[in-house]
Formats: C-alpha cells, sequence, structure tokens
C-alpha cells in the first residue's frame, strides 16, 4: 500500500517480497556503520524486521517503509516512523543506497515523513537520533526543521545526537 508520494518518490508499505531489497541495504557495512549498534544485519534479523513492520501497519497505522524511484520503480532505500528503545515517542529513520545520496532524496523523504506523521497520525512530535559523526544525516534533519535537544548514549551505549520537531496546530489541522 502506498502511504504517501514525492515530486520523486513513492514510499510504500513493505512487503514480504521486498526481503532481498531490504537484505542489500541492511547488509551492507557502510550503510549500517551508523544505524543502530553500526552492525549489518543478517537476513533472518531482515525478514523479523519486515514482519515487525507489517504488524506495526496493523497496530499503529505507521512503521517502516519502502523508498521507491518514480523514475524507475526501483527499490531505493527506506524510511517510516517507528518507535525507538524507550517506545514512547515515534521517531525517523531513513537510509539511501549510495548511489542516491548527495541529491536530496533523503531530505525530500524524511519531510514527506515527519509531514505525515503529523497530518495522517496526529503525532504531536517526532525524534531522530543521530551519530554525531553523521554530518550528512545531520544536515537532513535541520533541513527539515528538526532541532537539536541533547546528546546522551543510545541503547547500545554508543553516542547520539537527539533532534525533535513538533507539530504546531496552525499547521496540522
Amino acid at each position: 500500500m502506498n502511504i504517501l508520494e514525492t515530486e520523486r518518490l513513492i514510499v510504500r508499505h513493505l512487503r514480504p517480497d521486498d526481503l532481498d531489497e531490504m537484505y542489500a541495504i541492511c547488509s551492507d557495512p557502510e550503510l549500517m556503520r551508523q544505524v543502530g549498534n553500526g552492525q549489518p544485519l543478517a537476513k533472518e534479523s531482515v525478514q523479523r524486521w519486515i514482519e515487525k513492520s507489517l504488524d506495526n501497519y496493523e497496530r499503529q497505522g505507521f512503521g517502516c517503509s519502502a523508498v521507491i524511484s518514480k523514475s524507475d520503480h526501483s527499490f531505493i532505500g527506506y524510511c517510516g516512523l517507528v518507535y525507538g528503545h524507550a517506545d514512547d515517542e515515534p521517531e525517523i529513520i531513513y537510509v539511501l543506497k549510495k548511489e542516491y545520496w548527495g541529491q536530496g532524496i533523503a531530505t525530500e523523504v524524511a519531510r514527506a515523513m515527519i509531514d505525515y506523521g503529523f497530518t495522517k497520525h496526529k503525532l504531536k512530535r517526532i525524534l531522530a537520533t543521530i551519530d554525531p559523526e553523521n554530518l550528512a544525516s545531520i544536515k537532513i534533519v535541520e533541513k527539515t526543521g528538526m532541532k537539536f535537544q541533547e546528546r546522551g548514549l543510545d541503547e547500545n551505549n554508543l553516542p547520539e545526537m537527539v533532534y525533535a520537531i513538533e507539530r504546531t496546530e496552525e499547521s496540522y489541522r
């Protein structure tokens, strides 16, 4: 099911047949270096993640989603709103294949996902937790309007920077 579109992208729910495409991303050490514990994922873990995403769509209406290029309908990454380790506030996540870096696509999809969370799901606040060395991701969230909140350690005891954006009633009625 498609959940949103931008000028260049379609964002849709993950499907079981996305396993190979998701695994190609999640098994890439460079792409996963600043995600989670910084380690690539095994195929079985990616399969469980897709299953969890399917469950999240049913339970809360959102989760990790596929990012598809409109130009050639290829699977180019993932983006979504998920509950992090504390499970109290939703967090935006995104990863794109390397050949799509530096084109503004991550900012495009992140902006759209934040808007989707605020308008469709009436979320009050969305977080982003970022490795302090991930300067590109910091620029992305700042372009979306997210503001720095604090530095801390994540559930893996790794350094993180927390950003947040709040829904304003004037903008999202």
